[in-house]
């Protein structure tokens, strides 16, 4: 009977992996034909790994984590995605009844490699308890002070090729509010004061340099203190929580080297010290979160920490308390057995959002600012929903429909590129009676044209499911591609400098703004080399982090759980938002990254091709 039930998993092995290889084979054949076959760099890696899996018999791993129907489904939901996506990047490159072919035939490969990931989750996952090193006082200032040096030298490499900063697009109608047209609250406004702030400390050391040019420069060095202090911040975290020595010291080797970390530290954006932040929270909110187990009173220190990044936190994204209100519901929620607890957490959450209104509104008081919260950036999907049914179906709108839609847009129809809204919603008029009239023909077009509207959400949001995606590389603006947006032509060029006189695009180190135009701005080197590639995708922190939240159940710890909701309130933010840009995502790639390493560094692993005895490949009878 052994005999029989091996030889039915090898010939469902066998076919499985023909299937694969076969759709492969196809796939690549066809993406050969329209010159595109090094953009699914990630596919044949993925393809590797999963027939690995089917060799290490993973499609009959019984229990791992979850029953067999939920991991079917889990890797039916994912392949369904990709294929998806692939069939969206190429349009016309193979009908729907090939595309569900490729997703039948590749789901067991997805099963098999969804099932051997759980398998390792599972070993790497078990930490011991009383790992936690209780390090002294002295040793964690050192600690710290060493990382934070590594990780601040490492930024001066992208500060001296491109000295005194790299403007970000955000940054223009920012430097417009300082020198012309008066501060709002578009953008945070805590963080153009900084802003500004930086460029007046420039005019002090305008009698020897240009006060502009030492502004934009203070601006830099601020930030890269900032970024590096919080990097280092969570280094020493990871020491005292026991992760691997190694891995903590690749994760500041990382901060310092990394491009993409040295290039948002210099670059004058909001979302680089709110990604720092976030990945502070992170960390902060791990700690928190193993009181409640231990049924311990946290320090002082610690809340005081917490007040202080939740606060920074919310003041540093306009959307970030949509996201922290999540988070804080289901922190109550995760406390409301004990009732102690639980009152305390309400209160002392209110309190910081609270305290959040008072500075707030502060700020605006004492900045002058103008409550300008721009109501059409809040419909993003509807407005893309709209446009892409008036492209596909123009000419079956009644006079109604038209009426209404030049009500809201003028005479001009609403303009649709599938990976961002801006050019759709930029532009509908923000009064009560346009966004009533908007509303009633959104919903009247919704219920007429469902599948455009759920397409149209997709494809929106496609830099976040698809693996192989590049639209949040090129499609974004004519005047800033590539992975960190840092490419703008002449006019606009010319534009900032009328901003900031004193900021001039090249100056010294040529060879190395080219290294960093090939990794960051127009020519992706890396989309050829398939690990890095995916290292760099958004989308695969957002597997991961749904992976991490699926190993904290299985695993039933439910404490390593909490940190991630701020995380999930944060993508859900951006699945509403205009567009997929890497460093809108930058807080999320930070911080799933260390709460990977918080649940899986501390734990004594197997060898790989060791599977314990609880994992081992059963044989079933019934197969």
């Amino acid at each position: 009977m052994e005999k029989k039930v091996l030889t039915r998993q090898s010939m469902l092995t066998a076919v499985s992996a023909l299937m694969a290889l076969l759709c492969a084979a196809r796939i690549f054949l066809l993406l050969r034909a329209e010159g595109n076959v090094y953009t699914m760099g990630i596919f044949p890696m993925a393809l590797l790994f999963g027939l690995y899996s089917l060799w290490r018999k993973g499609l009959f791993l019984e229990e791992v984590f979850f029953p067999v129907p939920m991991r079917i489904f889990l890797a039916g939901l994912f392949t369904a995605l990709q294929v998806y996506g692939l069939r969206a990047s190429h349009p016309g490159l193979t009908g729907i009844f090939e595309t569900l072919i490729w997703t039948v035939c590749l789901v067991p490969l997805t099963f098999a490699g969804q099932n051997q990931l759980f398998s390792l989750a599972g070993r790497f996952g078990k930490n011991e308890e009383g790992r936690e090193r209780s390090a002294q006082t002295g040793q964690g200032k050192k600690q710290f002070f060493c990382a934070f040096g590594i990780i601040f030298a490492g930024f001066c490499i992208p500060f001296a090729a491109y000295y005194p900063a790299i403007m970000a697009y955000d940054v223009i109608p920012q430097l417009d509010q300082i020198r012309s047209s008066g501060l709002t609250t578009h953008h945070p406004l805590i963080h153009t004061l900084f802003l500004a702030g930086c460029l007046k400390i420039g005019e002090v050391f305008s009698f020897f340099v240009n006060s502009d040019r030492a502004g934009l420069a203070v601006y830099s060095v601020l930030q890269m203190a900032a970024v590096a202090a919080c990097f280092a911040y969570v280094y020493t975290f990871l020491r005292k929580k026991g992760v691997n020595r190694l891995l903590c010291y690749a994760f500041v080797l990382c901060a310092a080297v990394f491009p993409t970390h040295g290039m948002l530290a210099v670059s004058i954006t909001k979302d680089t010290i709110y990604g720092a932040l976030v990945m502070v929270f992170t960390v902060l909110v791990w700690e928190l979160s193993s009181f409640f187990t231990k049924k311990k009173n946290p320090g002082r220190k610690l809340l005081a920490g917490y007040v202080l990044v939740s606060l920074l936190l919310l003041l540093f994204r306009n959307n970030s308390v949509y996201a922290w209100v999540l988070y804080v519901i289901t922190a109550a929620a995760f406390s409301r057995r004990q009732k102690t607890v639980f009152r305390k957490s309400c209160a002392f959450h209110g309190g910081i959002l609270l305290l959040y209104f008072v500075v707030n509104g502060l700020l605006i008081h004492a900045a002058a600012a103008s409550s300008d919260t721009y109501a059409r950036e809040m419909l993003s999907v509807p407005a893309q929903q709209i446009a892409r049914v008036v492209q596909n179906h123009e000419e079956e709108l009644t006079p109604q429909d038209l009426e209404a839609i030049s009500a809201v847009w003028g005479e001009a129809l609403p303009e649709y590129v599938p990976s961002i809204a801006d050019r759709s919603k930029r532009d509908i008029r923000g009064d009560k009676e346009t966004l009533r009239i908007f509303a009633g023909e959104w919903i009247s077009l919704g219920f007429r044209y469902p599948g455009d509207y759920l397409q149209a959400f997709m494809l929106k949001n496609k830099g976040m499911w698809d693996l192989t995606d590049t639209t949040y590389l090129n499609d974004v603006y004519s005047y800033a591609k590539g992975y960190l947006q840092i490419t703008y032509p002449s006019n606009q060029q010319e534009y900032m400098e009328a901003l900031a006189p004193g900021y001039e695009r090249h100056q010294h180190l040529l060879f190395l703004q080219s290294f960093y135009r090939y990794f960051a701005a127009g020519d992706e080197l890396w989309r050829y080399c398939p690990p890095l590639a995916l290292a760099m995708q958004p989308a695969f922190y957002c597997y991961l982090l749904l992976f991490y939240c699926l190993c904290c159940i299985g695993l039933k710890r439910k404490e390593a759980l909490l940190p991630a909701i701020y995380l999930l309130g944060l993508l859900l933010t951006l699945l509403m938002g205009p567009c997929v840009l890497t460093r809108y995502l930058y807080p999320v790639m930070l911080s799933v990254t260390v709460l990977v390493l918080l649940l899986f560094g501390p734990g004594r692993a197997h060898p790989l091709n060791e599977a314990p005895a609880d994992t081992r490949s059963k044989s079933c009878p019934r197969q």
